[in-house]
């Protein structure tokens, strides 16, 4: 006779279907924000498409705001973040290998853009996805910052700029993907970002 298994917990299930519910609800606003847009897209829309009611939506978010940033972060954590772990960081191999896998961080970008035009009219949107973004882009700087001597960049390379620029880059790109303009060939784009990498290994003076 087999041994009868301890029973889980009610509050650990309680606890793993919350955290199924919210994680099933920042998904679909990742799809439905990038692809019908912020502003048509309403917590009724996403009540009706999702797993809860709306009035359960907000149980898990104060509002749409907090929504979007989730949603945001989320993105920016699997299409970044997991292929870029915590560590020793080679900016030239970083660079040339998100040229390459640009395709797949399109609806990335296409929230990107939802989330700038969001930003610039509601105000608590902006707030809490500018904080967002700058942990973000302070966390890289401080890495390439540690790694900077392993990483032999120039002496006089600024760093917020070039990891402002490299992100800009991306964050343009969305823009031009919205007007129906891209994306570029995976390819050239990486060669293009591998030069830019190896740019910063140079002395102003060089070339």
């Amino acid at each position: 006779m087999s041994a009868t298994q301890p029973e889980e917990p009610t509050s650990r299930r309680g606890s793993d279907r919350s955290e199924a519910t919210r994680s099933a609800l920042i998904d679909l606003a990742v799809e439905l924000f990038s692809t019908r847009g912020y502003a048509e897209t309403s917590m009724r829309d996403i009540a009706r498409e999702g797993p809860v009611s709306m009035g359960a939506i907000y149980l898990h978010f104060k509002n749409k705001a907090e929504l979007l940033v989730e949603a945001l972060e989320t993105k920016i954590s699997e299409d970044l973040e997991a292929v870029n772990p915590p560590g020793p960081v080679d900016h030239v191999e970083r660079l040339t290998s998100a040229g390459r896998e640009i395709t797949a961080r399109r609806e990335l970008r296409a929230l990107l853009v939802q989330a700038a035009a969001a930003a610039q009219t509601d105000d608590e949107a902006r707030t809490r996805i500018r904080e967002a973004q700058e942990a973000h882009v302070n966390d890289w700087i401080e890495r390439y910052e540690a790694d900077r001597e392993r990483l032999e960049l120039d002496r006089d390379l600024d760093l917020p700029t070039a990891v402002l620029y490299t992100w800009a880059a991306e964050l343009g790109l969305g823009m031009l993907e919205a007007f129906g303009m891209g994306p570029p060939d995976p390819d050239d784009w990486a060669d293009f970002q591998n030069r830019v990498a190896r740019s910063f290994r140079l002395p102003k003076d060089a070339g």
